[in-house]
């Protein structure tokens, strides 16, 4: 076959349109992650932020461990057996990287996220074409909004596997085109396509997928096409025989641990004004403050980010014209016929049990709970709780109500609606930039490592077999949790196993079982570290398994136990019993009482209402601190229960301690949540019964948008103690 000599104009055209909605998006991948965000190689990757560091450690240990049955089933690395799908490291692409032998070169997660924006753009090309959309500029338009697209890029703070939208946007091509043209073998083969690669990216992708295919199926029924009866029934059992096997292939039933999600319902739910309420939007000034966005409305607390469902200023300005140009319509006469409905009510209905379904039991418009619905309970509750996070079961419909507003806004005349289009896009870039802003510095470099950096690379660590106490799902710590995704990445790295996981099923034993042997020092030859995580304390019953150990050695989270670990970073070793008691409190002061504490100098801003504690607001604050009555010749312990202050989630505030001139041993302090940390102040700068002006040093104190204030550390309690 011979290839024209020169291409015409309408080729050259559709080669240039293909080209811009292909790169384009590639570039946006490249500018918000780095262009070698899919290689494992990346320097985000050599320790990931939040729930990717248990996503890259199961898929590490995946491509590690020999082929089994199911496929996607990780069996070496934790006690009982589990499927890297309740990881959420994307199965398909997982097995395909292990399958090509490219494993060890590439990370799914940003593969993912570097296919995604591509597909992002086409999916959204595929839905306008199939609501009858042809003109270019609106597609590039329409492909573009998709990409600003709030919800989606709220997902890529680290749930990637759930930033596969396009998979919904196809699915929502097909059921659109099936309602119009017919549901052809050819839709049906792609409903299979969609629903299985659904099945093996995210699971609640599969809800949205079924909605559209439920509807595309009663759209068939209703219009009583040609042999509607039996196309049906075939198309029905082909897509659910592909996702039954897909489960089956990729472990669904592995790991039958508790989702622990029928607590849940209601509380990760939709607001039922979120398309609408401006969140995370730049037009309405919220900004991206380094830890998240300024004036967000959660009054659930799950809201804020399962539940965001904000359409953009853009998407609300077509919206606006859509909902307009169908008054008009409606108030000249143009009704919808009979055949509309007829086609369309199964879609309708769709989009009204999605949008039903995730604003849920508890019903809240903005901040007001205007109705609360009885909830379901037993079994019901355990199969509806697998989806607990219902609130996201709302995007499917701000695409189509997205992609209806470009559709109706392209059929006025150009002059009008490419103006509107083009204000509409330029509102949507503004607006979505605070999401952008944060999903750019959550990807800006890896997490700092929250165990002794030196023990990634000391030959202490490896082929350790790692025991924590509490586990993942007992510890009530987010700070413990990460530390503990932390060193199961480190011990999947280095040929090591763990007694639990960061999964979406909860294999964890019984939080107050103690395994035989944790008590005693470890015999030679025994490989398995006790790290005990102590949310804070530090001493007394929480400490009591390992109480009597003489391998123990504390860390800043806790206290490591095991055979050579000596030496391994800035732990310090214990001496049996130690840590048993629990030091008696010679004087206390809590900062969170309505009156102001006597024990605050200068240096801190007034108790917020409701506030947990007060905040520094200055590079030096002061302390007025009563010295014990008797004090012992080694002096005598400050501990302080303080939070860290922190513009971006790796900012650590430290802490230098001084008393009369003296600088003492300093500390840093971590965001997220309060910890306790101490400091000795020697016999020779504290008379007996004195008041001592102990002044902390703040050097990474800050002023940030939004607030004039320049914070530190918020300081929730003094103790002093022997």
């Amino acid at each position: 076959m011979r290839l024209p000599n020169k291409l015409s104009r309408e080729q050259v055209q559709t080669l240039a349109f293909a080209a811009v909605v292909t790169i384009v998006p590639i570039l946006l991948c490249g500018y918000m992650f780095g262009f070698d965000i899919p290689l494992a190689s990346a320097k985000f990757w050599i320790n990931p932020k939040n729930d990717m560091l248990a996503m890259t450690g199961a898929y590490e240990a995946f491509i590690r461990q020999p082929w089994g049955f199911p496929l996607a089933t990780l069996n070496d690395l934790l006690p009982k057996p589990i499927s890297i799908v309740f990881s959420d490291s994307i199965p398909w692409l997982a097995i395909l990287l292990k399958a090509s032998g490219l494993g060890p070169w590439f990370n799914p997660l940003g593969l993912f996220l570097m296919l995604s924006y591509p597909l992002q753009a086409w999916g959204m090309i595929a839905l306008l074409r199939s609501l009858g959309v042809s003109k270019p500029i609106p597609l590039l338009i329409g492909a573009f909004m998709a990409l600003l697209f709030p919800a989606w890029i709220m997902r890529q703070f680290g749930h990637i596997a759930l930033s596969g939208h396009w998979v919904i946007l196809f699915a929502l091509a097909l059921s659109v085109s099936s309602a119009r043209f017919g549901l052809t073998a050819r839709r049906v083969l792609g409903f299979v396509a969609v629903a299985g690669l659904a099945t093996g990216i995210h699971a609640y992708h599969l809800i949205p997928v079924a909605a559209c295919f439920g509807a595309a199926l009663l759209s068939e029924l209703s219009q009583g096409r040609a042999d509607a009866w039996k196309r049906v029934p075939i198309a029905a059992i082909a897509v659910m025989t592909t996702v039954a096997a897909s489960a089956l292939v990729l472990g669904y039933d592995q790991g039958g641990g508790e989702m622990g999600g029928a607590a849940g319902l209601g509380y990760y739910s939709m607001n039922a004004l979120a398309p609408i309420w401006p969140q995370a939007a730049r037009l309405f000034g919220q900004i991206w403050n380094g830890g998240w966005f300024t004036g967000i409305m959660d009054p659930t607390g799950g809201q804020y980010f399962e539940g965001f469902q904000y359409l953009g200023g853009g998407g609300l300005l077509l919206l606006a014209v859509m909902v307009f140009l169908l008054v008009r319509d409606l108030s000249v006469g143009r009704r919808p016929k009979g055949a509309f409905w007829t086609r369309w009510w199964p879609l309708i209905a769709a989009c009204v049990v999605l949008t039903v379904w995730s604003i849920g039991w508890n019903v809240y418009l903005g901040p007001l709970k205007v109705a609360e619905l009885p909830k379901p309970s037993g079994a019901i509750a355990e199969a509806l709780g697998v989806f607990r996070c219902h609130g996201r079961f709302f995007w499917a419909v701000g695409y189509l109500l997205t992609a209806l507003a470009i559709n109706w806004t392209s059929r006025l005349p150009a002059k009008v609606s490419l103006p509107l289009l083009g204000v509409a896009l330029a509102l949507q870039v503004v607006d979505t930039s605070p999401p952008r802003q944060g999903v750019r510095q959550t990807f800006s470099g890896p997490d700092p490592y929250a165990y002794p950096a030196e023990l990634a690379k000391s030959p202490a660590a490896r082929g350790r077999d790692w025991f924590f106490r509490p586990t993942f799902f007992c510890t009530p710590s987010a700070l413990d949790q990460q530390f503990i995704s932390q060193l199961n990445l480190l011990a999947v790295r280095t040929g090591g196993t763990t007694n639990t996981f960061g999964t979406a099923r909860n294999n964890d034993a019984a939080c107050d079982l103690v395994p035989a042997g944790v008590s005693q020092d470890a015999a030679p030859g025994d490989r398995r570290v006790v790290v005990l995580l102590s949310n804070g304390e530090l001493e007394g019953k929480v400490f009591a398994p390992i109480a009597q150990r003489s391998d123990c050695y504390r860390f800043r989270r806790g206290v490591f136990c095991g055979r050579g670990l000596a030496g391994v970073g800035d732990t310090t070793p214990l001496l049996p019993g130690e840590l048993s008691a629990q030091r008696e409190a010679k004087w206390v002061e809590r900062m969170d009482n309505p009156k102001r504490p006597a024990a605050l100098g200068a240096g801190w801003a007034q108790l917020d209402p409701g506030g947990a504690g007060v905040w520094s607001i200055a590079h030096e604050a002061v302390l007025l601190i009563p010295a014990p009555a008797v004090v012992k010749p080694e002096g005598f312990l400050v501990e302080l229960t303080l939070i860290g202050f922190s513009p971006e989630p790796s900012w650590i505030q430290r802490v230098r301690p001084s008393v009369n001139g003296q600088e003492l041993v300093g500390f840093k302090v971590e965001p997220g949540a309060f910890f306790t940390y101490r400091f000795r102040v020697p016999a020779r700068l504290a008379p007996p019964g004195k008041l001592l002006q102990v002044k902390l040093g703040l050097p990474d104190a800050l002023v940030t948008k939004g607030d004039p204030r320049m914070l530190g550390v918020g300081l929730q309690q003094v103790r002093i103690l022997d």
